[in-house]
């Protein structure tokens, strides 16, 4: 992984949310046959509603760096980033942090249930392993990878009968 150069200041970064689009990646992941990891988030966007790990992208990464940074540092969790499989892109446009507005792509990895989950709890209140997308409280862009993972999972189930 490469070394990245880490977050600018704080005043330059609401700058860059009120001028620029922020490249943002969600991590679907499976884990298990239990289901997908869903975390309850502390912080903007998507405040105290279910989400999916995920981060932006720090210059100096790519996409591989960017998903096991992510994995690692949100829920605990060594992946594979070589067997990911893109789930597809959402722009979040929010209403918050001077009108944000995210380009998100979302993957999804699977992991053995053995792993332990490590939440960081500067990010995130609370964790649930589901197969269940919930009905409220989920970010809309969460909400739509997780459609998109169903639907693709339900199509892999029917075709191993």
């Amino acid at each position: 992984m490469i070394k990245s150069q880490g977050f600018a200041p704080k005043q330059i970064f609401d700058q860059i949310l009120e001028w620029t689009v922020i490249p943002t990646f969600d991590l679907l992941i499976e884990y298990g046959d239990k289901g997908v990891i869903l975390v309850k988030r502390k912080i903007a966007p998507y405040k105290n509603q279910w989400a999916l790990p995920g981060l932006r992208m720090l210059k100096g990464e790519n996409i591989d760096d960017t998903l096991t940074r992510i994995a690692k540092l949100e829920v605990g969790i060594k992946i594979n980033p070589k067997e990911k499989r893109l789930l597809g892109q959402f722009v979040g446009k929010f209403s918050t942090e001077n009108n944000r507005q995210d380009i998100s792509t979302g993957y999804l990895v699977k992991v053995t249930d053995k792993e332990p989950i490590i939440l960081n709890e500067k990010h995130f209140s609370a964790y649930s392993i589901s197969n269940q997308i919930p009905d409220r409280n989920i970010g809309a862009m969460y909400k739509y990878y997780l459609g998109l993972y169903k639907s693709s999972h339900q199509k892999t189930q029917s075709g191993k009968k």
